[in-house]
């Protein structure tokens, strides 16, 4: 079933919530809402649930009006984040409640709920704990019954809060990869909340980045992340080196190759040259030579420390500090020390013209 949120507003006080929220979610999509805390994702998902009420707007399922429906008549699941299992029910009976209280000529058959919820238990694969007790099952088993148990009523709408954000990164990891492969089985529209940049990138079909109760981009992963339309999607999805600058002709100055040319991606919107901007380019996406390199960007080593495959070289540029990642073969050939003169290359850089306003005094200058 297709969600439909247009002109959507609310306000706590003379706190803005979210302002004037437009977005189409079609049948079978499962989307994140990421953002930090505050920016209204989890308000969004509560007015499409049915448990907030919108100042302003309309919310729409399939085409039809659900903006004034009781939660109970939206036919929606909904997995909070710390999981609101019955501790005084088994397994089977916290997945079985939803159908057990429906109104009686809508209420399944005995049989019929052993069924589907012996199905549902084999489906997030914990038939085997039927009838042990939530204190007795680990963090990662109690969300996949709360799931299970949003899913026994058949809703047409799938809604998570933070699914994950209780857990451990190990179980985190397992979980959305286990959540993404259960979406492509059960093909539910879903939304989720989270802020964590890594597990919407991970699992999502489309990704709401949110900030200030605003949409700031929506896009699949590979767009937001590789093309981001604002400086906050740029910093907020992953590490990145903020350089300031100003915009020169057609590109920013703020490394060159040996036949002068600008870095890719370098090039500012057409009609604002000679603005302040914002350089960023992310720690991947610089080169390290230890010889002079034509119009490279001299810098002297801070710290050097592995993390797994990669090696983070911390590096001094004028008063700021740049942060690159290599390949441990690279860091090998490197061999970089503390203290060391090295110059760097962007490959790739994107530019945001800003108001000059808008920036802070000093910064490197570059």
């Amino acid at each position: 079933m297709s969600i439909e949120i247009n002109g959507v507003g609310k306000r706590f006080g003379n706190f803005v919530a979210l302002d004037d929220i437009n977005l189409h979610i079609p049948t079978g999509e499962l989307v994140a809402l990421l953002g930090p805390s505050g920016c209204g994702k989890t308000t969004l998902l509560r007015i499409i649930a049915g448990m907030e009420t919108a100042d302003s707007g309309h919310v729409s399922f399939a085409g039809e009006e659900a903006t004034h429906l009781h939660a109970r008549e939206r036919k929606v699941g909904f997995v909070f984040q710390h999981y609101a299992l019955f501790r005084h029910m088994s397994v089977f009976e916290n997945v079985a409640f939803g159908l057990r209280v429906k109104p009686r000529q809508e209420r399944p058959s005995p049989a019929e709920i052993h069924r589907r919820v012996t199905n549902l238990l084999k489906l997030v694969q914990l038939d085997w704990l039927a009838e042990r007790y939530p204190s007795q099952l680990s963090g990662g088993q109690r969300q996949r019954i709360a799931l299970a148990r949003a899913l026994a009523v058949e809703p047409k709408v799938l809604l998570l809060d933070e699914p994950f954000g209780a857990l451990d990164t190990k179980v985190r990891k397992e979980l959305r990869r286990w959540l993404r492969r259960l979406h492509d089985e059960v093909h539910i529209s879903s939304v989720f909340v989270t802020h964590d940049q890594e597990e919407a990138l991970e699992v999502a079909d489309r990704v709401v980045v949110m900030n200030h109760g605003r949409i700031e981009q929506i896009g699949t992963p590979d767009e937001v992340y590789s093309n981001p339309a604002s400086p906050f999607v740029y910093q907020f999805l992953g590490n990145v080196n903020v350089f300031r600058n100003r915009v020169h002709g057609a590109w920013a100055e703020i490394a060159r190759d040996a036949d002068g040319e600008a870095p890719e991606a370098a090039e500012p919107p057409a009609g604002e040259r000679g603005h302040q901007a914002l350089a960023f380019v992310r720690p991947h996406d610089i080169d390290i030579e230890a010889a002079p390199l034509a119009g490279g960007i001299e810098a002297m080593v801070q710290d050097v420390h592995a993390i797994g495959p990669l090696v983070r070289v911390e590096l001094a540029h004028a008063s700021e500090l740049v942060e690159v990642e290599l390949t441990r073969e690279r860091a090998n050939v490197l061999r970089l020390q503390e203290g060391q003169r090295v110059w760097l290359k962007p490959r790739q850089v994107k530019v945001f013209n800003v108001p000059a306003d808008a920036l802070e005094e000093g910064g490197s200058g570059i």
